[in-house]
């Protein structure tokens, strides 16, 4: 019986197919609405209202290498696209593909400390903020976040699909 997903590995691409190797590690994004109050004069308490998502932003951190920095160079007004691979293994050994599709502008590339210990994890963490993601999961789509375009799909479902329509978008 299958009881969750266990973490094996990750890849990261970037927009052209081009495999970034040094990859230490990687942090895909956080989805959180931002969620407000809303109270007439009568009511005893404020219900929650959806006053739709906070900015998106994913983490990476890749060893010291000029080439891969290259890939990423501060481009005013340019927008990276990368992908991420990730793989896991089920309880039952069944292994499953995860698959983050992200763009947006690199934000920072911060190095790492230079220290005696840990020489091998040394690299340059990089920050970058999204303007669009979608994660499927064994080929099923599970989130799709564009905003220019007005999609907020969940499980292949855009809960923002009734006001594009109406908005002519």
């Amino acid at each position: 019986m299958n009881t969750g997903f266990i973490y094996s590995k990750s890849g990261l691409w970037v927009g052209n197919n081009t495999r970034v190797a040094g990859v230490l590690s990687l942090t895909p994004p956080a989805i959180t609405a931002t969620i407000g109050n809303y109270k007439t004069t009568w009511m005893d308490m404020a219900t929650p209202v959806d006053n739709g998502m906070e900015p998106m932003q994913t983490e990476f951190k890749v060893g010291t290498d000029p080439d891969v920095l290259a890939l990423f160079g501060f481009i005013p007004g340019s927008s990276t696209r990368v992908q991420v691979r990730r793989t896991y293994r089920d309880t039952d050994g069944v292994l499953h593909t995860f698959v983050d599709e992200m763009e947006g502008i690199i934000g920072t590339i911060t190095p790492d400390e230079a220290g005696t210990d840990s020489k091998e994890s040394v690299g340059m963490s990089v920050a970058m903020n999204l303007s669009y993601y979608k994660l499927t999961v064994d080929g099923k789509e599970i989130y799709e976040i564009d905003p220019a375009n007005m999609i907020r799909s969940v499980n292949g479902v855009n809960v923002l699909a009734d006001e594009k329509d109406a908005l002519l978008m």
